[in-house]
């Protein structure tokens, strides 16, 4: 089985500093950020803070050059996926193997209608407590990937992509069902990032306070309702699942979406309930909590 020699990170978030620090230690400079020429030099002569130590990355434009890495990590917002399609179309190539941690179900399949002649991965991040203020990003847990193909078998690019995780110290999982595990993925996000946007609420507020897990498990309640008119399989067991999880995570730390309406930037809102709530009209099934958290979202992304 081949071996990835060259790893291309696109997005500078938390996750993406978080995957990107972790290859660069395996790959050197085989590994980078790609970027276009708007955001290229300033990704170059930054100098990132991860845990307080300071790190550069290398940044590379396929527009300019020609790449092709063998393997390309998507770690970028959901309402940037159009933006960063031709990016991604110049620099993958036949053997290029494509991974996105985006959050929500949806990234898969638009990369996969995008990029016909690349193999993209199912995934999702799990676990992490990262808070990224500005070029400083901090975190005491790494949290893990779920990985798996789209027919969840074990191919040789789902395996390749195991063995290098492996190598560079990022703890993955490849379960019986991926599809399952995105939408597990998402009802946390629908449950405690919108809930923690609304409340500006850490994770240390949800592992005490008991009125915010309610709220909490009222919108993900609502998703395990549509989930299972689609086909998949959710419970309450997965709320216990969550719990078992969020007691891992720093008190300190913060959702990627309350982090996102503290620094006044765009959230992932459309992606979470937004998408759901599409969903749950095509079913016929009420969602109330998430439509009054989605109007309430709006007003503060307005504000």
């Amino acid at each position: 089985m081949k071996t990835i020699r060259s790893a291309a990170v696109l997005g500078a978030g938390a996750l993406g500093l978080l995957y990107l620090q972790s290859i660069q230690k395996q790959l050197g400079e085989a590994c980078y950020f790609l970027a276009g020429p708007e955001r290229f030099d300033s990704l170059n002569r930054t100098e990132f803070k991860i845990n307080s130590k300071g790190i550069r990355f290398h940044t590379r434009n396929p527009l300019l050059e020609e790449l092709k890495p063998d393997l390309i990590l998507i770690a970028v917002k959901n309402y940037h996926m159009d933006s960063i399609l031709p990016l991604l179309q110049a620099a993958s190539g036949p053997s290029t193997i494509i991974l996105s941690v985006l959050n929500g179900i949806s990234s898969e399949g638009i990369l996969e209608a995008a990029l016909p002649g690349s193999t993209v991965l199912y995934a999702a991040a799990l676990g992490m407590d990262a808070v990224k203020i500005g070029p400083d990003l901090n975190f005491s847990v790494k949290g893990k990937i779920l990985l798996g193909s789209k027919d969840n078998s074990e191919t040789e690019e789902l395996l390749r992509v195991a063995n290098f995780l492996n190598s560079c110290d990022i703890e993955y999982q490849i379960p019986q069902d991926i599809h399952r595990e995105l939408w597990f993925k998402w009802m946390i996000n629908i449950g405690v990032n919108q809930v923690s946007a609304v409340c500006s609420a850490t994770y240390g507020l949800f592992q005490k306070e008991p009125q915010l897990r309610e709220l909490m498990n009222k919108a993900m309640l609502e998703t395990i309702e549509v989930a299972g008119a689609e086909g998949i399989q959710l419970g309450t067991s997965d709320l216990e699942r969550w719990y078992k999880l969020l007691e891992t995570l720093g008190p300190d730390g913060k959702t990627s979406m309350l982090q996102d309406i503290e620094a006044g930037r765009k959230t992932e809102l459309d992606s979470f309930a937004g998408e759901l709530i599409r969903r749950a009209g095509k079913q016929g099934i009420p969602v109330p909590v998430n439509e009054t958290l989605y109007s309430i979202l709006k007003v503060k992304e307005q504000l």
